[in-house]
C-alpha cells in the first residue's frame, strides 16, 4: 500500500508520516507541502492513497481530488481539515473523496481511516459525522416549528420554559381551554406520540437547537 501525504505544515506531516509507519505493508512513498507538488508526485509514483490537506498553496485538497478523480480512478483520497461545517464536507464528498478527517484527531484516527478507505469503505471523522447529524436534527425540528401559527410558537416557547396550562393562560390573556386546544392543535401538527409530556419533550429539544 503506497501512500502520500501533501501539507503544508512540516510538523503536522511529521506526526501523520509516524502513524503511518506502524501500518504493516504501508509505505510512505512521498511528502508535498503544496497541492502543485502533491500532483507531480502522484504522477511519479501513483499512490493507493493520497491523503491531503483542505487547504493548501497552489491547489487546495478539493482542487486536487477532482484532478486525480479525473486521471487516476483507483486512487483513494482522504482529505485533512479543521472544518466540521457541513458544507465543507458536501463539497468534499462531491469532489469525490474517500475519507474525511478532522486535524484535531486525525494522528489518532489515521489508522482506521486508511483501513477503511482501503478496503473500499468511505470514512468520516466521528466528529463530523455527530456535527452533521445535530445540524441535520436543527433543521427538521425547525422545519417542523414553522407549520405553527405565531400564537402556537409563543405556546411552544412558553411550554419550553416549563410554564403551566393556567400559567400560560395568564401570560396570554386567556383561557386555560383555550391554551390546551393550542397544545392539541400543536401536538397534531407536530404528529406527536400521545405520551404524557410528549409536547413538553419536544418543546425542550427545539429550545437547544
Amino acid at each position: 500500500m503506497k501512500i502520500i501525504i501533501a501539507d503544508d505544515h512540516p510538523l503536522f506531516r511529521q506526526g501523520i508520516k509516524q502513524a503511518i509507519e506502524s501500518i504493516p505493508n504501508a509505505e510512505l512513498v512521498g511528502e508535498a507541502g503544496d497541492g502543485m507538488e502533491a500532483y507531480h508526485l502522484v504522477l511519479s509514483e501513483v499512490p493507493d492513497i493520497v491523503i491531503l490537506d483542505l487547504e493548501m498553496p497552489l491547489l487546495n485538497g478539493l482542487e486536487l481530488c477532482k484532478k486525480l478523480r479525473s486521471d487516476f480512478k483507483n486512487i483513494r483520497v482522504v482529505i485533512l481539515t479543521m472544518h466540521k461545517e457541513k458544507h465543507y464536507f458536501d463539497a468534499a464528498i462531491e469532489a469525490g473523496v474517500n475519507g474525511y478527517l478532522l486535524k484535531d484527531n486525525a494522528v489518532e484516527d489515521i489508522l482506521d481511516c486508511i483501513k477503511t478507505v482501503w478496503l473500499g469503505q468511505p470514512y468520516v471523522s466521528d466528529h463530523v459525522r455527530d456535527r452533521l447529524l445535530e445540524t441535520e436534527e436543527d433543521q427538521t425540528l425547525k422545519l417542523v416549528a414553522s407549520k405553527l401559527t405565531p400564537t402556537e410558537n409563543v405556546v411552544l416557547k412558553l411550554v419550553a420554559e416549563g410554564k403551566t396550562t393556567s400559567e400560560i393562560a395568564k401570560l396570554l390573556f386567556s383561557s386555560p381551554n383555550t391554551i390546551e386546544n393550542h397544545r392539541a392543535n400543536i401536538s397534531r401538527k407536530l404528529e406527536l406520540e400521545p405520551e404524557k409530556n410528549a409536547l413538553l419533550k419536544f418543546a425542550l429539544k427545539l429550545k437547544k437547537s
